[in-house]
């Protein structure tokens, strides 16, 4: 549940009834806020809520509980001081699974209540933690609610795109807390002060209904004469504090300058009264409601974040200056330096009290802090604010790091957040200012620049820059550097679609990591060299060397590399040696070990896609649509965003959610640059044609496919996406030829060229992808058969017997179809073409294909098949050639019509769309000739001179009586079938 609404509204005091309410009935409560720091810890909301849950000593069933975690909850909580590097810190769970498998468990004892305030102050990690709760927890027992204000989301806030992805989810609310009706106002005054009603309007002149306000006025016209009351909130809130003591009034000031609750003995350091005068002025603001007692944190804040912000605002800039400054020193004093929330203050206070030196060593040690507890997109943040306080205020070089480490640092961070195109951004910057040009560490940072490029989907531009990395090595560079550029160009040329170059590189780098003995450079390298091996040679020995790579990735404790080895084992066995079920079952696996590892937002949500492909060429398409939806409430970004939406837009276009297909496709569109390579650009093309084809446009169909055949010259030794495009090329030039008599181009003669081409290298293939490729060769050769006029039905019946044997109901029943519709245009109504149009429907209604289960209920109806629901054993082919039960004309009184025959209606029908005698016979599997004995005949029963007069009195008839579901004239354009054209 999110609570939106102005700032006072009543949105914190709200949650804190809900938060009694849940604990008084035994609820876990656990209550935290963000705080506006500009980088807020990570997850700080949620671990500070945890600390003071887990703090009371009366808690200690919730340590029991949460003994298997409670070593890395400890590390999380109270984090130490390592000196670890990134690499090691890949190593570490990411605190968003800790946390879920903490708040789970603490859920098996109790409801859990999870209050997160002041969203709109939240921080990165705290706004995907929300997101990971949402797709990780579904049956626990858990309340999450959240809090923001409404005029703090602007455009560009970084909540807003998360508040769009949440309120598409069933399982989350979002209401807006509206400000107090005028007789809720009305009711209110007169509880405190009764049949006072000059009070009551001047309390709702000055509130509007804002619940703070109304409570302040109320208040002030309490404690004296009501005429009296400020006129504005800024008054208001200044005429209470100036009622106060002196001690208490500069209490109030030091607070307005504190982040959420201020503990008492770090008040006292700031305030620097003798304890006695502290405490008496502490107790004279509490009386007077400016102050608050927050028991969890055991310290004070002010009564609400618009006393606070009034306040702040009347600070003199002097004052303001010294505060910051009694800040930082006690702070520093007081707090342990390792904590994350201390050094991100630190830095806060000390930028503002003007003492930059001391603001950059905090902000460094705010970003290794942030590091440790996996808070990357926080650290980015800190480092960047580092490099800025350098470069803007000409500071020297802090002790621990050279410009040159923290703008590294800050690029691996963002890469490690998932910002891959700010990696990319701040590397480049980077090699720009380094000072060893065409050396050793420009290479290696080239070659870093290659790794950012590849995660962020830029395929082509990391096979530049790993060459480039590769050309700049030194003779002096040693094999385990030389083995990660090669490997990393590799995978680059892997994720193009040069798979022979890959394996070439891949064996090179193999061989320098094995002599190096670098066992995370052969983990990678193995995982690149077995998907290139086993597509282009010896699908055994690739598996094998997969299975060693995931060996080796899991022995050295490397996340990343553990993630790339299931996801080439994935992609290897759903995709072109086409073993479906077992490739979505490593998929799956991988998905659960992600989640262990932490990268779930990245290497989890691709093989989530490869999953929701291999279901939904199984047939399992609900399956595949949890998967997708499982792997979008992720909110993946870059390459990992558009394998999600590619394999969502698949689902969208079966099940005929066109406009959400197209909106996808524009996403993918707008993000793969053409320099993204023919990885995405080739299945964007191909989906993007096939949503064509649906929507019946064949001729842009027809020009998308000529821009995939250029894109995929690019990966030439790539099959697996140039065969459908190709049948998807001659799909488009059959829709063509049977919608556009006479239209022809060179382009069937290139598909042909095509055709060819993949026949002789499918060939040459190994087993499994020359099944492959031959599957979509006999849909192609269908194809061609249907594009020059003479669809033969041997052909479709071949192709739809291959893709049953692989396992793959939607092309087997698309052949289906095709092999009916061919015979019924040759004149045959025998039992196979039933049979085989049952099959296509039975597959259909299964999958809940849409379009293409009325693509099938149109052709039965006009060859006159009735179609069933179920198979039954009983049924008999022949019995699906019986006209279906209609309405008759007759039945609902309609004289014009009463004398035709059902054939004559169906053709009127027809005629009345524009259809020629040549195409209604087409269409109805009929002669030329006795379409044109039917119109005679029609003509002259209804009483029409021509075929205009009698499409009108058609029309006019379907205008009294739509039941009888009769089309307008030109529903579906001339000529156009309104199924067959939208295949």
């Amino acid at each position: 549940m999110l609570l939106s609404g102005e700032s006072g509204v009543g949105k914190t005091r709200l949650v804190q009834e809900l938060a009694v309410q849940a604990a008084d009935e035994g609820a876990i409560v656990l209550v935290g806020t963000a705080i506006d720091l500009g980088a807020e810890p990570p997850c700080w909301p949620v671990v500070s809520a945890l600390r003071s849950f887990l703090r009371p000593s009366g808690r200690q069933w919730a340590r029991d509980l949460l003994r298997p975690w409670l070593p890395e909850l400890i590390r999380l909580l109270e984090p130490l001081h390592p000196d670890q590097t990134l690499r090691q810190l890949e190593d570490r769970s990411r605190p968003l699974e800790l946390v879920c498998r903490v708040v789970a468990e603490l859920a098996t004892r109790a409801p859990v209540l999870l209050v997160i305030e002041d969203l709109h102050w939240a921080g990165r990690s705290t706004r995907d933690l929300l997101t990971y709760l949402l797709a990780s927890l579904t049956e626990e027992a858990v309340l999450a609610v959240g809090t923001f204000q409404t005029d703090a989301v602007g455009p560009g806030h970084p909540l807003r795109s998360l508040l769009a992805a949440l309120r598409r989810h069933r399982r989350v609310y979002l209401h807006d807390v509206r400000p107090l009706t005028r007789d809720t106002v009305a009711s209110i005054v007169g509880a405190c002060i009764p049949g006072d009603e000059v009070l009551v309007d001047l309390v709702w002149q000055r509130s509007e209904g804002n619940a703070f306000i109304v409570e302040q006025t109320l208040r002030a016209a309490q404690e004296g004469n009501a005429s009296a009351v400020p006129l504005t909130l800024r008054e208001l809130v200044l005429d209470r504090v100036a009622g106060l003591p002196s001690a208490a009034r500069r209490v109030t000031r030091v607070l307005a300058l504190g982040e959420g609750a201020v503990e008492h003995r770090l008040l006292a350091r700031i305030v620097d009264l003798p304890e006695a005068e502290l405490l008496a002025a502490l107790r004279a603001a509490v009386d007077a409601a400016v102050i608050v007692v927050d028991p969890v944190a055991d310290g004070y804040k002010l009564r609400h974040g618009l006393m606070k912000d009034v306040l702040a605002t009347d600070l003199l800039p002097g004052e303001r200056i010294e505060l910051h400054r009694r800040y930082g020193a006690a702070l520093g004093q007081l707090a342990p330096a390792c904590d994350p929330a201390v050094t991100v203050s630190l830095a806060h206070h000390w930028y503002l009290a003007g003492e930059v030196d001391k603001a950059l060593s905090a902000t460094v040690s705010a970003a290794q802090a942030a590091e440790r507890m996996r808070g990357f997109a926080e650290a980015h943040r800190q480092w960047l604010r580092a490099l800025e306080l350098i470069e803007c205020r000409h500071l020297s070089e802090p002790a621990e790091f050279t410009r040159a480490e923290l703008g590294e640092r800050a690029a691996e961070t963002a890469h490690l957040a998932g910002e891959h195109d700010q990696a990319v951004a701040v590397l480049r910057k980077c090699l720009q200012t380094c000072a060893d040009p065409g050396g050793l560490r420009t290479a290696m940072l080239t070659a870093q620049l290659g790794r950012y490029l590849l995660a962020g989907g830029r395929s082509a531009e990391a096979v530049q820059a790993y060459q480039r990395a590769t050309a700049l090595m030194p003779t002096g560079a040693s094999g385990q550097q030389r083995s990660l550029v090669l490997g990393g160009l590799a995978q680059a040329l892997l994720q193009t679609g040069h798979f022979s170059a890959s394996r070439r590189y891949a064996g090179h780098a193999l061989v320098l990591a094995q002599q190096a003995g670098a066992l995370p450079e052969q983990a990678q390298v193995l995982a690149t060299l077995g998907f290139s091996l086993g597509y282009l040679e010896n699908p055994d020995a690739g598996l094998a060397a997969l299975a060693e790579s995931l060996r080796i990735a899991e022995l050295t404790s490397r996340p990343t590399a553990v993630g790339q080895a299931y996801q080439h084992w994935a992609e290897l066995l759903s995709g072109p040696l086409n073993e479906l079920a077992e490739g979505v079952e490593v998929a799956r696996q991988g998905v659960g070990r992600m989640a262990a590892l932490g990268l779930s937002r990245t290497v989890g949500v691709k093989l989530l896609a490869m999953a929701a492909n291999g279901l939904f060429r199984l047939g399992r398409w609900d399956e595949a649509a949890a998967a997708i939806e499982q792997a979008w409430a992720l909110r993946p970004l870059g390459a990992e965003s558009l394998e999600v939406r590619l394999a969502r837009c698949r689902l969208l276009i079966g099940r005929g959610h066109f406009d959400a297909a197209e909106q996808d496709l524009e996403v993918v569109e707008t993000l793969s640059t053409t320099t993204v390579g023919p990885r995405y650009r080739v299945p964007l093309l191909t989906l993007r044609a096939g949503l064509q084809m649906w929507q019946g446009h064949p001729e842009v169909a027809r020009r998308l496919v000529r821009e995939g055949l250029a894109v995929v010259e690019q990966a030439a030794d790539d099959l697996w996406l140039l065969a459908p495009l190709v049948w998807h090329g001659l799909r488009a030039e059959a829709e063509v030829a049977t919608h556009i008599p006479g239209r022809r181009t060179d382009d069937l003669d290139k598909l042909r060229e095509q055709m060819q081409n993949l026949a002789v290298r499918g060939a040459a293939a190994v087993p499994a992808v020359r099944a492959s490729v031959r599957a979509y060769l006999d849909l192609c050769e269908a194809e061609e058969s249907r594009a020059t006029g003479h669809s033969a039905p041997k052909l479709w019946a071949r192709a739809a017997a291959t893709w049953e044997g692989h396992r793959h109901p939607y092309p087997a029943a698309y052949a289906r179809l095709r092999q009916a519709e061919a015979l019924f245009v040759r004149g045959s109504r025998s039992a196979t073409a039933a049979q085989a149009l049952h099959a296509a429907y039975r597959t259909a209604r299964a999958l809940d294909a849409r379009p293409f289960l009325a693509e099938i209920t149109d052709l039965a109806a006009r060859a006159h098949i009735h179609l069933v629901d179920t198979a039954d054993p009983d049924h008999s082919p022949l019995q699906a050639l019986r006209p279906g039960r209609r309405t008759r004309w007759a039945d609902v009184a309609v004289p014009e019509l009463a004398e035709l025959t059902a054939r004559e209606f169906e053709v009127l029908t027809e005629l009345a769309k524009g259809l020629t005698n040549r195409e209604i016979a087409e269409r109805l599997f009929i002669s030329e000739k006795t379409v044109s004995v039917h119109v005679s005949h029609i003509l002259a029963k209804i009483g029409a001179r021509t075929r205009v007069q009698a499409s009108a009195i058609l029309y006019r008839v379907r205008s009294l009586h739509p039941e009888l579901d009769v089309a307008p004239v030109g529903a579906d354009g001339p000529g156009r079938s309104r199924g067959t054209a939208r295949q």
